[in-house]
C-alpha cells in the first residue's frame, strides 16, 4: 500500500492567469460590501490579488484556467485526492511511505492521434454576395439590432442564440420570415460550431461579450458587438490582440458616432473651431436605473440559468438578477459601462485623443436599496495627456436635469442637449453667437451598414477595435477606482492598469 501525504500551505489564484480570460468576472469580491471581509486577505501592493492563509482558502470566483471553469477546476482537484486538503488547507503530520513491492504496470496503449479541426477560412465577399449572419443575444438591445438587420437587403440572419426561451422563439420566427430555415440555439458555442457564417452580432449581457467575441473570431468571423466590448481591461487586450491576429473587422456598437450632430462636433473641434479643448463635461441623470419590467408569464424554467451565469459567482435563480442584470457587478460595469461609455467614446471620437493617464471615480448606493450592487450615483473624472479632462456625473435617483454634454474650448463651446440639438458658441462668454443643428435621429441602421460595408472592403469601421479597446478599459478603470478609493492609472508601456 502507498500512503500519500498532500501538503498545501498556500494557494494563490490570480485574477489574470492567461490572456483572453475573464479575471474580474466575479468582482463581488472587491465590491465595497465585500471589502472589509476581504481586506485581511489582500496583498498590500496588489488589491486585486487574493491570498489564502495556511488555514483558510479563498478562491476568486472569477478565475478561469485555460478552458477549465472554476467548477471544473475544483472537480479536478477533488478527483486527484486534494479535495480534503482544500477543505481547510490543513497540513497533516508527515507519514512514512511504504516500499512498493508490486511489479510496475504494463505500458499504457498509445493514445489515439489528435485530429485538429481547423476553422473555416474567411469567405471573400463580392459586392453582390449575401452576408450570412448570426446573433448571440436577442433580448432588449440585441432584439433592436436584429430588427434593423432584418431590414437590410443583402444580409441574411441564419441563426440566433439566447438563454431565454420566449425571446429565442420570437427572434427565430422573425428571421424565418426572410430565411425559412433559420436555426435557434440556446448555447452560442453550438451555433458557432454548426453554422457557416460571415459575421456574428453580439447583443448578450456584458459579461458574455468577451467569450462570445473570442469564440467568433476563432471561427474567422467578423464581429459587431454591443458596448462595452468587454468588462475588464484584460479582456479588452485579449480581444484586441485576437482581432489583429485574425485580421478581422470588429465594429463596437457605440452607434452615436454615426449620428450627424456628433460628426459635426468632430469636424468643428478637429478644425480648431472652438480653440483648444480643455474640459469635457457630461451630466446624465434619470430616475430608476436599469429597471426592466417583468415579461408576461415569466418563469424560471424558460431561462437557462447556468448559461447565463457562465463562470461568474454561482447563485440560485434570481428573477431580478436575470431581468435587471445591469444592476449587478458580476455582469455589468453599471452606469460607467452602460451610460458613461456612450459619451466617453464620443469624446474620444470627437477629440481624437489617446488613453487617459488616470481615472478617478466616486459613488455608491445612496438611495436605491433594491438589492443592486452597482452604484446608483457616480462621479467620474478622467485626465488625458492632451491636457484636458472629461467628467461624468449620473444619478438614478433624480432625473430633473436630464442629459447635457459640453465641450469647453479656449475660443468657444459646443453644447449638445438630450442627444438631439447641437449648439456651437463662438467666444468665451455667455453672449456668444450660436449655430444650432438638429439631429437627424438615432437609429441602428447607419452603424450596421458601415459594419457590413467594411466586411466587403476590409476597411476599418467607424467604431473599430481601437475604440472598443479604449472605451472598455476606461470604464473598468472607473469601476476599479470607485471600488478601491484610489485613482486608476494606465501604464502605456506595459498596457496595464494600476490601482
Amino acid at each position: 500500500m502507498i500512503a500519500i501525504n498532500i501538503m498545501i500551505t498556500q494557494i494563490v489564484i490570480e485574477p489574470i492567469s492567461q490572456p483572453g480570460l475573464s479575471p474580474a468576472r466575479s468582482r463581488w469580491l472587491s465590491h465595497p460590501r465585500q471589502k472589509n471581509r476581504n481586506r485581511k486577505n489582500l496583498e498590500p501592493n496588489n488589491p486585486q490579488r487574493l491570498l489564502c492563509s495556511p488555514t483558510q482558502t479563498t478562491l476568486h470566483a472569477s478565475t478561469t484556467m485555460s478552458k477549465t471553469t472554476r467548477r471544473q477546476f475544483l472537480s479536478n482537484v477533488a478527483a486527484t485526492g486534494a479535495a480534503g486538503a482544500l477543505g481547510g488547507c490543513t497540513t497533516p503530520a508527515p507519514t512514512e511511505v511504504a516500499a512498493v513491492t508490486t511489479p510496475p504496470p504494463a505500458p499504457a496503449p498509445a493514445p489515439e492521434p489528435v485530429v485538429k479541426v481547423e476553422a473555416p477560412a474567411r469567405r471573400v465577399l463580392g459586392p453582390n454576395d449575401r452576408i450570412r449572419c448570426a446573433f448571440i443575444g436577442v433580448g432588449g438591445r440585441g432584439g433592436s439590432i436584429l430588427d434593423s438587420t432584418l431590414d437590410l437587403k443583402d444580409v441574411d440572419v441564419v441563426a440566433v442564440s439566447d438563454v431565454y426561451k420566449p425571446t429565442l422563439e420570437r427572434a427565430v420566427a422573425k428571421c424565418r420570415a426572410k430565411v425559412p430555415d433559420a436555426k435557434a440555439y440556446v448555447a452560442f458555442e453550438e451555433l458557432l460550431a454548426a453554422e457557416t457564417l460571415d459575421a456574428v452580432v453580439i447583443g448578450a449581457p456584458d459579461h458574455i461579450h468577451a467569450p462570445a467575441i473570442l469564440a467568433a473570431l476563432d471561427r474567422n468571423h467578423d464581429v459587431y458587438t454591443e458596448k462595452p466590448m468587454t468588462l475588464t481591461w484584460q479582456e479588452a487586450k485579449a480581444v484586441r490582440d485576437r482581432v489583429n491576429e485574425k485580421a478581422a473587422v470588429l465594429q463596437t456598437g457605440t452607434q452615436l458616432r454615426s449620428v450627424n450632430i456628433y460628426q459635426k462636433a468632430r469636424e468643428v473641434i478637429q478644425a480648431g473651431g472652438i480653440g483648444k479643448v480643455v474640459m469635457v463635461q457630461v451630466d446624465r441623470h434619470g430616475w430608476g436605473g436599469f429597471t426592466r419590467s417583468r415579461p408576461a408569464n415569466f418563469q424560471a424554467a424558460d431561462v437557462d440559468w447556468q448559461r447565463f451565469l457562465r463562470d461568474t459567482k454561482p447563485y440560485p435563480f434570481e428573477e431580478q438578477r436575470y431581468l435587471n442584470w445591469r444592476r449587478y457587478v458580476e455582469y455589468s460595469n453599471g452606469a460607467s459601462g452602460d451610460l458613461m461609455l456612450h459619451h466617453l467614446d464620443l469624446c474620444h471620437f470627437i477629440t481624437g485623443c489617446g488613453m487617459p493617464q488616470r481615472v478617478m471615480s466616486t459613488g455608491g448606493i445612496y438611495q436605491l436599496n433594491d438589492g443592486r450592487t452597482c452604484a446608483d450615483t457616480i462621479g467620474v473624472l478622467l485626465e488625458y495627456p492632451e491636457k484636458f479632462t472629461f467628467s461624468f456625473a449620473a444619478t438614478f435617483v433624480n432625473g430633473h436635469y436630464g442629459l447635457l454634454e459640453r465641450y469647453l474650448g479656449s475660443e468657444g463651446t459646443i453644447e449638445i442637449r438630450d442627444m438631439s440639438t447641437l449648439n456651437i458658441f463662438k467666444g468665451r462668454r455667455q453672449n456668444e453667437s450660436v449655430e444650432t443643428i438638429k439631429s437627424t435621429g438615432i437609429n441602428n441602421t447607419p452603424h450596421l451598414e458601415d459594419f457590413f460595408r467594411c466586411m466587403r472592403t476590409r476597411e476599418k469601421p467607424i467604431a473599430p477595435i481601437e475604440a472598443g479597446f479604449m472605451g472598455a478599459i476606461c470604464c473598468h478603470m472607473a469601476v476599479l477606482s470607485e471600488q478601491s478609493g484610489d485613482a486608476a492609472t494606465w501604464d502605456a508601456t506595459t498596457e496595464s492598469v494600476r490601482v
